[in-house]
């Protein structure tokens, strides 16, 4: 197994395979993982536990499913998983063309071995990530200086923040003067990320405007932010949502819906986890195709 900054995946997984030798080979990979995934051996079964449980990530055998067209239709088409990572398990060139063009993110190419394995369940686990950050957004509670065009910086409270924007209360509270704001207005907004872990508070500086307003809140949308800002966002998001992931996998809290963005894999395995973009494109010991995002494949 690599050493990764990871050593469990919190990930809801759904494993479609009849493949004995597979399962085997697999199995061995979640017991080092730590992840239970629910097994279904046909259809029907698949199609029931998809209508009653969200997953993230789900895996299917390409070649021993004849219906699995109408699975994976059924899928994108299900209110809980329209949008979970697809892993399809192919053996040849036929396959791969095949699951793209139904939508696959990643392969893991038979025979398959515990190292492509492993990776190709990072890389889903990576892509569940950096989807479910762009729609996330983190309740905070972090005092911000707030600028317009000729008025001095005020103080507000900065009440949740997503990789695109925050939401402030603007209305006399708790001591903060208040201030009234307009749609459309553009500001200035100064604030610090809190720490996280190891990591220590940083100050974000940000240009924004103010999309909608209540009278007591306010939500902006940052016009600007500079890229090594942006990263530092990033990185602190993506720890909320670890985070937010560790805790339902161990039922610490509700169930989440899916909330995954379908062009992310290529650009969240760049970024978030360069190391598995490298280690998915090609085994080290073999040119077989293992983990391979489907964009990646199609350029």
């Amino acid at each position: 197994m690599e050493n990764n900054r990871k050593f469990t995946l919190e990930v809801h997984t759904l494993l479609w395979c009849a493949d004995e030798s597979f399962l085997a080979t697999m199995g061995d990979v979640l017991n080092q993982f730590r992840l239970t995934p629910t097994i279904v051996g046909d259809c029907d079964d698949a199609l029931r536990v998809i209508e009653g449980h969200a997953f993230d990530v789900i895996v299917v055998d390409w070649r021993e499913i004849e219906n699995l067209g109408d699975f994976l239709r059924c899928v994108r088409r299900s209110r809980l998983n329209p949008d979970c990572v697809l892993v399809a398990i192919v053996r040849d060139l036929v396959d791969l063309r095949q699951a793209f063009a139904a939508g696959v993110h990643f392969l893991i190419h038979k025979p398959a071995s515990a190292l492509q394995i492993e990776r190709c369940l990072r890389a889903a686990y990576c892509a569940t990530v950096a989807r479910r950050r762009k729609r996330h957004r983190e309740s905070v509670s972090i005092l911000a200086a707030i600028g317009t065009h000729g008025r001095p910086f005020t103080e507000a409270a900065m009440v949740n923040l997503s990789e695109g924007g925050a939401c402030l209360r603007i209305g006399e509270t708790a001591g903060l003067p208040g201030m009234a704001m307009i749609a459309g207005e553009e500001i200035e907004l100064d604030f610090f990320l809190p720490a996280t872990g190891s990591s220590k508070q940083r100050r974000m500086a940000v240009s924004a405007t103010v999309i909608w307003t209540t009278g007591q809140t306010c939500g902006v949308q940052f016009r600007h932010i500079s890229e090594a800002q942006r990263l530092l966002l990033e990185c602190w998001l993506t720890s909320c949502v670890e985070r937010t992931l560790a805790e339902v996998c161990t039922g610490n809290c509700a169930r989440p819906s899916p909330d995954l963005d379908k062009d992310a894999c290529v650009r969240c395995l760049l970024r978030y986890s360069p190391e598995v973009a490298q280690a998915a494109v090609q085994d080290t010991n073999s040119a077989s195709v293992m983990a391979l995002p489907a964009a990646r494949l199609l350029q």
